[in-house]
């Protein structure tokens, strides 16, 4: 009796395991091995996404990502680095830092992107991004302030180059999660399986932490 309801449980089980992905390390995603305290709060993953409104990818997948971080509710904690892989993109990271400074990331983010993707404005200098600014109501001496001879924004970019190299990030869109491992879209090949691993990266670092709190 004991046997054939552990066949039957089996047989139930059969096509959860057929169909699930197996997610590799070294493949799918990366583990990280330096020691980084978690910046998360409440108990949440962290999950950093490392863009660039430079970066036509990072705005391909930009709608779908915003709809998979509103799904996950208060189960994570989001957040993003603005990565410098050339002089121009800068002036992006300034940018980004500057619209969160202020408060504004939720209406600028978006204007950013379809700005120098859509229309294909560079904005690779201090006046272009000043005058963007003030066009959507900035300040013009905070926005000059703030591209000019910010040291808060400066240190902010100096920090984020730092988070680069530690997490040696070389392409983008990249998303590290909790502090313990690193994908990107690359390694995930198409943009519907890289929330299947980042779903996967979020269940095992929760998973982790049930194991560390027992």
């Amino acid at each position: 009796m004991m046997l054939r309801r552990f066949v039957s449980i089996l047989i139930l089980l059969l096509p959860i395991v057929a169909f699930a992905e197996d997610f590799v390390a070294g493949k799918d995603y990366e583990l990280i091995n330096t020691a980084v305290k978690t910046s998360s709060t409440d108990n949440k993953i962290s999950v950093t996404e490392f863009f660039s409104y430079g970066c036509p990818w990072c705005y391909r997948i930009e709608p779908a990502l915003m709809h998979w971080v509103k799904q996950q509710n208060s189960a994570i904690q989001f957040s993003r680095v603005p990565v410098i892989f050339n002089k121009d993109w800068i002036f992006y990271a300034k940018a980004y830092y500057t619209a969160h400074l202020l408060g504004l990331e939720a209406k600028l983010h978006p204007l950013l992107f379809k700005t120098i993707q859509d229309k294909a404005h560079a904005m690779n200098t201090n006046q272009a991004m000043i005058d963007f600014f003030t066009a959507q109501g900035v300040d013009n001496a905070t926005a000059k302030s703030a591209f000019e001879n910010s040291t808060t924004i400066d240190v902010q970019v100096n920090e984020g180059t730092a988070l680069m190299s530690r997490y040696h990030i070389t392409g983008v869109p990249a998303f590290v999660i909790n502090n313990q491992y690193k994908t990107d879209l690359e390694k995930a090949q198409n943009e519907a399986r890289l929330f299947k691993i980042l779903d996967f990266l979020i269940a095992k670092a929760n998973k982790e932490k049930l194991k560390k709190a027992m």
